[in-house]
């Protein structure tokens, strides 16, 4: 009889597993005299290029770390999105960028800076796309509110920045009151909430400007005879809509009506009444 073969740990090892793992040891075994068969022909050339190139690259080691594989693609496309205004020549010239510069020198971080910097761009995306190419999504400003001094007329933006657009533009926007440019900003932003939410009560806006004793938003509309107080925050859609229903709904209490204050939220309050308009 044959002696039983067994594993480090005492297993036995039956014959037919015992048979597989000789055949997987000669053909390790095979393999590794092919490998250095292959290599005493042919590996030891490999071995000698890859040495020479070793020795090459430590040599010249001053140049490789300069080496910049993105300076190898220069710039060659550049889509833009959204600008009514401005013309191509325009963003370009304003993001100092140019078709031929290496794309390792076209930051969009830097781009996006230097364009929401013109008063005409209210918000801007700049990406670039491998492996030349780069694109610039702008959204323009809208011109929301206009103050007149004098003979000169001024159109500012959503974002209280002034833009360069005629005197007609000015004539058909809200008119900013002067005690109120110190406010300009907050103004803007609250005209554009009010543009955005509900369009036809914008239009119809004639006047507006900030009252340092109520500490909200004085409106004058062109079509009544009173003023609306509005917060000085938390600008919505239900604020607006608000307005828009105590005037359909209270027509003749409005018509004697010198205020309406909306500060209070889900509440209207109408306020000096003219005494004369009520007896008569």
């Amino acid at each position: 009889m044959t002696e039983s073969k067994t594993t480090f740990l005492g297993r036995r090892i039956g014959y037919n597993e015992g048979k597989r793992k000789q055949a997987r040891a000669q053909k390790m075994k095979r393999r590794v005299q092919d490998t250095f068969r292959w290599f005493k022909r042919r590996g030891w050339i490999l071995c000698v290029l890859l040495i020479v190139a070793g020795v090459a690259l430590w040599t010249n080691r001053f140049y490789v770390q300069r080496f910049n594989p993105l300076e190898l693609r220069h710039l060659r496309y550049i889509d833009i999105e959204g600008n009514r205004m401005l013309s191509w020549e325009d963003v370009i010239q304003n993001a100092q960028v140019e078709p031929g510069m290496l794309m390792s020198e076209v930051y969009p971080d830097s781009i996006e800076k230097m364009l929401i910097q013109v008063p005409l761009i209210r918000s801007v995306r700049v990406q670039k796309h491998f492996p030349s190419s780069m694109s610039i999504v702008l959204e323009e400003s809208k011109a929301v509110a206009s103050f007149f001094d004098g003979g000169k007329a001024t159109v500012y933006s959503e974002r209280g920045v002034p833009l360069p657009l005629s005197t007609s533009t000015a004539l058909r926007l809200p008119i900013v009151e002067r005690e109120s440019m110190s406010e300009i900003k907050p103004i803007c932003r609250f005209l554009a909430e009010m543009k955005k939410a509900d369009p036809n009560q914008y239009a119809l806006v004639s006047q507006v400007g900030w009252s340092q004793k109520d500490k909200a938003f004085e409106v004058i509309f062109r079509d009544v005879e009173f003023h609306v107080l509005y917060p000085a925050t938390g600008w919505n859609g239900d604020l607006f809509a608000l307005y828009d229903m105590v005037k359909v709904g209270f027509p003749q209490d409005l018509r004697c009506a010198g205020e309406i204050d909306l500060r209070y939220a889900g509440f209207a309050y109408v306020r000096n009444f003219d005494k004369r308009c009520v007896n008569g």
